[in-house]
């Protein structure tokens, strides 16, 4: 089988995450795997590194921001390579890799699945926004095979806005991780720690969670780890150093193994305007913590009496945590997350359901 996966950026993040996944199967499979890209990063770099048989393509014109002039470039280059390539079955992940991906194919005739990691007509986005996505949506809808929702949430809110038919169906197949090994952190602590994964850029809101730490007594013995990097990452540690909170915030830039910090954790917390459903809290629950998380799109099917939805109020957050850090029951929370990981959230179910979407195409 070959197979083309297109995303516009091949940076740091659970798409990206996920992709490296699916990209690791199919190269194990021995199928032949291009991966297309805009923005270059840690995705691309470690597919060339790991997986020297993949051809990584990157296409400069492919970016996020709708820009008439280079997305024309991008169809152009990107309808060129495949023809070349001749794919089984074209992959496509993102909303501008969707769209661009699928005006490439126009009338080639190729399987096309396009991987939804969040509607770009969401809940929470602007309402301009969602109106224009939506449009578009229905618009490349006939030039879509299958459509894979990494959530219930964005399954249905497809159906409900006529993307998803009978005609141009679609399935769940929720994100997965492996675990590592049995978490070796101690049970009792000097600190109580948190961790939030995630990019800083829209739609999270670390500012949220940093507001949320200046609401604890002072007598609470936080330490709160933000792992990643992004265009808003200098503006949370000045609020941090505003508000005064500087000591109970670990900066930790990009890091390889979010797990490996999640094992010296108590508690993740995940606080965003919109979200599908986000790998980073799937790697929570197979270290088998419990979650803080914002009530937003599909981050409900994670939580079910292992932590709590939330708004995005930091006086809120606050309760919440000093909640966790006072419960008697966090033993029974963190059995309750990994129950859910085992039940729904492994990475060879998402492979093997995958894989078996591919096939189905195919026949």
């Amino acid at each position: 089988m070959k197979i083309v996966y297109v995303i516009t950026q091949a940076t740091w993040g659970g798409a990206q995450a996920h992709l490296y996944s699916l990209i690791q199967q199919q190269v194990r499979l021995g199928n032949t795997v291009t991966l297309v890209c805009g923005k270059t990063g840690w995705l691309s770099t470690r597919i060339g590194a790991d997986f020297p048989s993949v051809d990584v393509v990157p296409i400069s014109s492919l970016v996020r921001q709708i820009a008439p002039m280079r997305d024309l470039s991008a169809i152009h280059a990107l309808r060129t390579l495949l023809r070349s390539k001749r794919p089984d079955v074209v992959h496509l992940h993102s909303s501008k890799a969707g769209m661009i991906g699928r005006l490439a194919t126009a009338r080639l005739g190729f399987n096309v699945i396009f991987t939804v990691h969040g509607w770009g007509f969401t809940p929470g986005v602007g309402k301009k926004r969602q109106l224009l996505m939506k449009s578009i949506e229905k618009l490349l809808r006939h030039l879509t095979t299958y459509y894979i929702c990494v959530s219930q949430f964005d399954y249905e809110l497809g159906v409900q806005n006529g993307v998803i038919t009978k005609r141009r169906p679609g399935c769940v197949i929720h994100n997965g991780v492996t675990a590592l090994d049995t978490p070796v952190k101690p049970e009792r602590r000097e600190r109580f720690v948190l961790s939030m994964a995630a990019r800083f850029d829209a739609p999270k809101r670390q500012d949220i969670l940093i507001r949320a730490l200046s609401e604890l007594p002072e007598e609470v013995p936080i330490i709160c780890n933000l792992l990643g990097d992004g265009p808003l990452l200098q503006e949370c540690k000045n609020l941090a150093v505003r508000l005064n909170v500087s000591s109970k915030v670990q900066f930790r830039g990009v890091v390889d193994n979010v797990q490996q910090y999640y094992r010296q954790s108590d508690v993740a917390v995940l606080i965003s305007d919109y979200e599908a459903l986000p790998i980073s809290l799937v790697e929570a629950l197979a270290q088998r913590l419990p979650i803080i998380a914002s009530h937003v799109g599909g981050i409900d099917e994670l939580i079910h009496e292992n932590g709590f939805l939330v708004d995005n109020d930091p006086k809120q957050i606050a309760e919440k945590i000093i909640l966790l850090y006072q419960s008697n029951q966090m033993a029974q929370l963190k059995r309750n997350s990994y129950r859910i990981y085992e039940h729904q959230y492994t990475e060879q179910a998402m492979l093997e359901q995958t894989q078996a979407c591919y096939l189905q195409c195919l026949a």
